[in-house]
């Protein structure tokens, strides 16, 4: 994040090579989290910056959100969806944590006796497989629900869309066609 956010040449650079958008995984938008996870140049304050030197080069900005880390209160969902539109995320995918086998958060998890479950199949991202600390699995889901609901709701969409198109056609047509998908598979997704 550091780097997107100090080094302006190598974000025009990835312009005039062709970029069209960056997927970027903030992960969290508090500190504790990022540092926790260990994403070590994903410092709070080089967000906005980042984003801004992306979007001034004329690309779009794809973000990628984890809930249900320790550190996560119910109030997390609020706090990231202020920010997110604060920065002007254009795409944005919201994902349940996920203690995959085989890593240390499955190790740990299974230590302290919260896995829910061992079935991999469960293990998609989207389901919660292990008892939170600060909520309850339904609150995690509801929230990460919530998120999808505000963030692709039709009216935010369109004003991001509308901001978009400053950006030229093919960054426009990306960010069109990844909202019209995810508001799509959100549905699908939480239809149950």
């Amino acid at each position: 994040m550091d780097v997107l956010a100090e080094d302006l040449e190598l974000v025009k650079l990835s312009k005039k090579a062709g970029c069209v958008s960056w997927l970027i995984g903030f992960e969290s938008v508090n500190q504790e989290t990022v540092d926790i996870v260990g994403k070590k140049t994903n410092k709070i304050e080089y967000y906005k910056k980042a984003v801004d030197n992306i979007h001034k080069n004329k690309m779009a900005v794809v973000g990628e959100f984890i809930f249900g880390f320790d550190t996560d209160t119910p109030d997390v969902f609020d706090e990231t969806l202020k920010v997110i539109k604060d920065l002007q995320i254009d795409v944005a995918d919201f994902c349940v944590l996920t203690p995959f086998p085989g890593t240390p958060l499955y190790k740990q998890l299974e230590k302290q006796g919260r896995l829910l479950t061992k079935n991999w199949s469960e293990y998609t991202l989207k389901n919660i497989v292990f008892e939170p600390k600060n909520m309850t699995p339904e609150e995690v889901l509801t929230g990460v629900k919530k998120m999808y609901q505000e963030f692709y709701s039709m009216p935010y969409t369109i004003k991001r869309l509308i901001r978009c198109i400053k950006r030229g056609v093919y960054p426009f047509f990306m960010v069109a066609n990844r909202n019209i998908i995810a508001m799509m598979n959100s549905r699908q997704l939480f239809k149950k």
